[in-house]
């Protein structure tokens, strides 16, 4: 994943996703649950990436043409209702799960080849900002990782999966994919023969 892609996948952090508007606007809750404002979710489209202002041009100045992520994988860790994960829980269980806080206050997963690393996946919180603060509360977490990565899609993803199960044993939340459901077996081996055909798709396009 490069800076460029880190910089975009962060820029859209803050844009309200419609999927998880419906998902905790429609979803039944009870009285004691935890209210959540629609308004402090971020949105990450799965197949485009984010939607940014276009830059302000002038007819003298061409515009700067820009490639979008050809695929993006969410997964989203839960809080069980009513509940919260504070920061200590999630640091610790990051730590034990092998991702690294960064600079910007995001988790990541690194391949290191020597002196170099390379991110893999990242981990933001669930509410906008979407960055992870000392004192902070939060309802989830969201794994992000983009294809085509660091590695083949299907490596990326054997990668991720297990780490985002670990920190759901950890923090005792609900895994769930792009569309809020839970992993079954069915749905794990589609997801890995999704990234075998993004494999084979980009391999065709070469």
């Amino acid at each position: 994943m490069s800076p460029w892609e880190l910089r975009l996948i962060i820029a859209l952090i803050g844009i309200i996703v419609l999927v998880l508007i419906y998902y905790f606007h429609n979803k039944s809750i009870r009285p004691n649950d935890i209210s959540v404002n629609s308004d402090e979710l971020f949105h990450i489209d799965p197949e485009i990436g984010l939607d940014t202002p276009s830059p302000q041009t002038t007819p003298d100045e061409p515009l700067e043409k820009t490639t979008s992520p050809k695929k993006i994988i969410t997964l989203f860790l839960h809080a069980k209702d009513g509940l919260q994960f504070d920061w200590h829980q999630i640091k610790d269980a990051a730590n034990k799960a092998g991702l690294e806080y960064g600079d910007d206050h995001l988790f990541y997963r690194y391949r290191r080849l020597g002196s170099d690393k390379k991110v893999l996946f990242l981990v933001a919180n669930m509410l906008k900002p979407g960055v992870f603060d000392v004192d902070m509360r939060t309802s989830g977490l969201v794994f992000i990782m983009t294809l085509p990565g660091e590695m083949d899609a299907l490596d990326l993803w054997d990668t991720l999966f297990p780490v985002a199960k670990r920190m759901e044993e950890l923090l005792g939340g609900t895994l769930t994919d792009e569309n809020h459901s839970t992993f079954s077996r069915q749905r794990i081996a589609s997801m890995r023969e999704e990234m075998r055909l993004f494999e084979a798709n980009l391999e065709a396009d070469d």
